[in-house]
């Protein structure tokens, strides 16, 4: 069953949803599978015809090196909002880096900015695929606040 407030697959047979503490019922998941297909919702909805990759995988790509940006933005959706928001923390990040990398030719100053920076990316890298294993669109700290992707 798919929970009709998060989306998440939910296998275990509770009253509420374990991953957002929604009420679950056999009739209440079924009627809110259909409603989120009527909606659009993209847990729920097949694959559009030019998307051969799944929402959360393809978010999850986005945060795997260049070639893995590379192929959510050539295989996933790119109109579904929860791909381009992953997309979006990617390109910022990667971004991010080169300027850190620029950062590297300045002597011991720039070294040590460039060290921090990395670091911080890096926790920005694991919290953006945190956020898309669990089906979550949260904002990363200072990341977040660059919208590129539209």
């Amino acid at each position: 069953m798919i929970c009709y407030n998060c989306g998440n697959e939910v296998t275990t047979e509770g009253t509420n949803c374990p991953f957002c503490g929604s009420p679950l019922s056999a009739a209440a998941g079924n009627q809110a599978e259909y409603n989120q297909k009527a909606q659009g919702n993209y847990w729920s909805q097949s694959q559009s015809s030019n998307a051969s990759l799944d929402p959360k995988t393809a978010g999850i790509l986005c945060y795997i090196t260049w070639i893995g940006f590379l192929i959510a933005v050539i295989a996933g959706d790119k109109d579904n909002p929860f791909v381009k928001h992953h997309m979006n923390n990617a390109l910022v990040i990667f971004i991010a880096s080169l300027i850190l990398g620029a950062v590297c030719v300045v002597p011991i100053l720039g070294w040590l900015v460039a060290f921090a920076g990395e670091i911080f990316l890096v926790v920005c890298i694991i919290m953006g695929i945190v956020s898309a294993v669990n089906g979550n669109m949260n904002e990363l700290p200072l990341i977040g606040q660059f919208k590129l992707i539209k």
